[in-house]
């Protein structure tokens, strides 16, 4: 179906038929996401599951696989965020496997295996039938544990011969020859280990960010790919301890342009600074396939480098992403993330044998498979590849190059081993995690690892015959919603011509609309005893100050949703900010982020300043802002609207780069930059330098002034065509600790703040002359603050504008590239990536008849939050008190 032009001003609210990307939707409908190990499950967003074989409980997010040699034992590493730790899975007789877990301990205290063991990371790697090394990750270091008791036998340390703040990785064991092989992603090496002894041979220089690892049938090469982009550098000066003085008020320039290639002069509190340029993105270290020789492991050598997938350029925003290898006696095969390809190189002679393509049929100009981890079979000749956008594992003859279909999986494959003729796999999102709370408000998690923000497995088959591969091929497509849809799309309203996307932070759809008990089209979903911040709310004033109860702490979100239209079926992809804010800037994470933030919110992946480990200098920590290196190939909504016409403006969004500081007193964009990572440039562009990021010192209301001064200023005064799209962060519903004395007596009066901002934006867009034209999303860029009783993922969206169906509930079971979808569909665009395209959109929450009248924003409790106290912690009083509505004020001292 050919895309339709656009809309002009004056055009009647005529109602369009669905775009091309809508010919998809997920399989769920109405059903809400449930959670069966062990059955089909529907995931949040309306995919569903039903994974090959047996299912095994892990714990959260294995990225690390390893089969003991006799088949017996397989263990995973399972990388958090919630609990670091081992699964062991033992064959005992008769077939039947036991399930065990080696638990990392996580406090002071509390020592379960060993009291220095924090974490692992990826690597694994047999040293004998019951023990097993594993990659630490931030330590540096590389344990070797006893499968039985869990104690440590040795320990290995890249710290040393003049490396520092190394982060052990993948791992390759060369048992013949006693050489263990170890990436260290921070120092962007290769080090060789003699396990005998437990001394450090040699190290090797690889490419940046190396991520996984292989070697060759004869163990004389390793094989490893590099999914870094540039090699960051601080400027000038900068001081962690004085990011005031020393840091930038933004990020330094735009990625791709001329100044990031080549630096730029910016200044500082300090004066004037020299910011280093990032270079080439296509040298051969990054985004490359390294082929190291361990003919002498004491002294390995990087003999070439094989860059693999697209370059960066027309037809790639992005990188490939290496995300997997695996080798033979003729070929190493590297799965490109981005490009959903697999990169086949000769291993004679090191060129590109070819490119294998993974396609969807009648969606092959979208990416969104994610190919990462890679399992070899020599027999048939096949290469099993680990589909982690489809929730899939592919089947590829490399003989003929061609994928043959497809293998279903848990949610997130990760990894793929091949041994005996048994396939085994990894879930890093096994079956979802269900609710974390009964509609009653009983706390579950009964289970090891509960309640969690991930809950994995692994999937245990025998390879199956080519003929089977047909009707499994055939559940993946159907799962996905990656078969066009027999049913026509609802519409969506003709006469939108202008979007708003306001994105809040954290909050279930429980603590905030449980209260809601019906909607004019039937019940909501919801459950009164959890809305502690709904119309009857409590306040818990923790042992310092007197609790409140039958608080109103969100009287504009609930107006809001009566008067216009909301979900209780709309659910987050993301466990936490890090994923959240790329799934809602259309840029679905990574292995590099997927692995980086769970490790990361265990406070295991620090980014470090100074230090000489280059990598750490894009170790974002809990940042969560897209990066160079996350870069899909089609780029992220801001390169999609530039690239189809689509004006827009940013607040707040994109701030959060590796190594930002987000203290006190930063003001007005909330934070300062010590390095030079960049912005993706369309977004550097076209975002206001006036409106702060995330920075919880910073009030809600001071976002939303300056959100209406910019809009004044810069459109209505000067009469300016407002952007198509509005892209607005409003985070303080995150919550933060209190700070009585700037209006925030409670946790929960930032929830309030929050409220009143959203009351404020939406009072005043309502009052425009774009208002007739508009529509305005409100959502949640993560649930993890707080509890639901029909799944943890379950969060805000808010339908709000003359063409919002009125007092509506929407059942649709859809998710962030659902809202997305709708979004396109609106400003007449084709879809960005698979996952939109096959996402179910909440179009019923809009009417054919508009509805212009205005919002009046509702003042918030006194006794929870003070407007008039509102400020910075270190602004000066009261010169930098807020420009606050006099009606507001007025009515708020009632």
């Amino acid at each position: 179906m050919p895309i339709m032009g656009r809309i002009g001003r004056g055009v009647p609210a005529l109602l369009l038929p669905l775009l091309a990307a809508a010919d998809h939707r997920a399989p769920a409908g109405t059903r809400a996401a449930l959670r069966r190990p062990g059955a089909a499950s529907i995931l949040p967003g309306g995919r569903v599951i039903a994974p090959l074989g047996r299912q095994f409980p892990t714990g959260p997010g294995p990225f690390g696989l390893a089969v003991s040699p006799d088949g017996n034992t397989v263990v995973t590493a399972n990388g958090g965020p919630d609990r670091f730790s081992l699964t062991v899975l033992e064959r005992e007789r008769r077939g039947a496997w036991s399930v065990r877990h080696l638990v990392a301990p996580t406090g002071p205290g509390e020592v379960l295996i060993e009291d220095d063991w924090r974490s692992v990371f990826m690597g694994l790697a047999f040293f004998d039938k019951r023990s097993v090394f594993a990659s630490e990750g931030n330590s540096g270091r590389v344990r070797l544990l006893d499968l039985a008791s869990g104690r440590s036998k040795r320990i290995l340390n890249l710290n040393q011969a003049g490396f520092e703040d190394s982060y052990s990785g993948d791992l390759a064991l060369d048992s013949e020859r006693g050489v263990l092989y170890v990436l260290d992603q921070a120092n962007f090496r290769l080090a060789a280990f003699d396990i005998r002894r437990g001394a450090l041979l040699g190290s090797a220089r690889v490419g940046r960010l190396p991520f996984a690892m292989a070697l060759s049938p004869d163990k004389r090469r390793a094989y490893v790919t590099n999914l870094g982009m540039f090699e960051y550098r601080p400027i000038s000066g900068a001081d962690r301890a004085k990011a005031q003085e020393t840091g930038l008020t933004f990020p330094a320039f735009g990625f791709p342009s001329l100044e990031a290639t080549r630096g730029a002069r910016r200044e500082t509190k300090q004066g004037p600074v020299d910011v280093p340029g990032l270079g080439d993105p296509n040298v051969r270290e990054s985004n490359s396939l390294a082929i190291v020789d361990l003919a002498d492991p004491a002294a390995p050598r990087t003999e070439q480098f094989v860059r693999t997938g697209l370059p960066v350029g027309e037809n790639s925003v992005g990188g490939s992403s290496p995300s997997g290898v695996a080798a033979n006696s003729k070929h190493v095969f590297v799965s490109n993330g981005h490009n959903d390809s697999i990169t086949v190189v000769d291993a004679v002679n090191y060129t590109v044998a070819g490119e294998i393509q993974v396609r969807m049929p009648g969606l092959a100009s979208l990416r969104g498979a994610l190919p990462i981890g890679m399992g070899w079979h020599e027999a048939s000749g096949w290469l099993l590849a680990a589909q982690a956008g489809i929730n899939a594992v592919a089947v590829i003859d490399v003989r003929a190059f061609r994928v043959l279909g497809f293998l279903p999986s848990g949610w997130f494959p990760s990894r793929v081993l091949i041994a005996r003729d048994t396939v085994y796999v990894t879930n890093a999102k096994g079956h979802g995690t269900g609710p974390n709370v009964t509609r009653n408000g009983e706390r579950l998690g009964a289970e090891t690892f509960g309640p969690i923000l991930r809950r994995g497995s692994v999937s245990i088959y025998p390879l199956p015959a080519a003929a089977e591969v047909a009707s499994h091929t055939a559940t993946v497509l159907e799962a996905g919603g990656l078969r066009p849809s027999s049913e026509p799309a609802l519409p969506v309203p003709g006469g939108v011509r202008y979007v708003v996307l306001i994105v809040k932070e954290n909050r279930t759809f429980d603590e905030v609309f449980g209260d809601i008990a019906s909607a004019a089209n039937g019940q909501v979903a919801g459950s009164p005893v959890l809305a502690r911040f709904g119309m009857n709310g409590y306040i818990d004033g923790g042992g310092v100050r007197f609790s409140l109860q039958h608080v109103k702490v969100t009287p504009n979100h609930h107006a809001m949703a009566r008067r216009w239209a909301f979900s209780d079926n709309f659910y987050a992809d993301s466990e936490v900010s890090v994923d959240g804010h790329r799934w809602l800037a259309g840029s679905y994470p990574n292995a590099w982020t997927e692995t980086s933030l769970m490790a990361a919110y265990g406070g295991q992946k620090d980014f470090r300043l100074p230090t000489t480990a280059p990598g750490r200098l894009l170790f974002a920590g809990r940042n969560s802002s897209v990066h160079p290196e996350e870069l899909l190939e089609r780029g992220a909504l801001w390169h999609h609207l530039e690239r189809n016409g689509v004006t827009f403006r940013n607040f707040g969004e994109g701030f959060e780069l590796a190594g930002t500081d987000e203290s006190p007193g930063l003001a007005p964009s909330g934070a300062r930059y010590l390095t030079n990572v960049p912005m993706p440039d369309p977004l550097y562009r076209n975002t206001s330098r006036r409106y702060p990021g995330y920075n919880m010192n910073i009030p809600d209301q001071f976002r939303a002034s300056q959100f209406i001064a910019e809009i004044e200023e810069q459109y209505l005064k000067t009469g300016t065509e407002l952007p198509r799209l509005l892209y607005i962060h409003l985070p303080n519903d995150h919550m933060a600790k209190p700070r009585p004395a700037d209006g925030y007596p409670f946790a929960a009066s930032y929830v309030a703040d929050n409220d009143l901002a959203l009351g404020r934006i939406v009072q005043f867009l309502s009052r425009t002359p774009w208002w007739r034209q508009m529509a305005i999303f409100v959502t949640e860029d993560d649930a993890q603050g707080g509890v639901d009783h029909i799944d943890s993922h379950r969060t805000l969206l808010l339908v709000i504008g003359p063409y919002a169906r009125r007092d509506y509930v929407s059942r649709v079971n859809t998710s962030f590239p659902g809202l997305l979808k709708t979004v396109f569909r609106l400003l007449r665009l084709p879809p960005l990536n698979l996952f939109d395209a096959t996402a179910s959109d909440p179009a019923d929450c809009f009417s054919e008849t508009p509805d212009f009248s205005t919002y009046e924003a509702l003042p918030v409790d006194a006794r929870l939050f003070d407007p008039d106290k509102a400020r910075e912690p270190l602004a000066p009083r009261p010169s930098e008190r807020l420009d606050y509505p006099r009606v507001l004020r007025q009515q708020h001292r009632r």
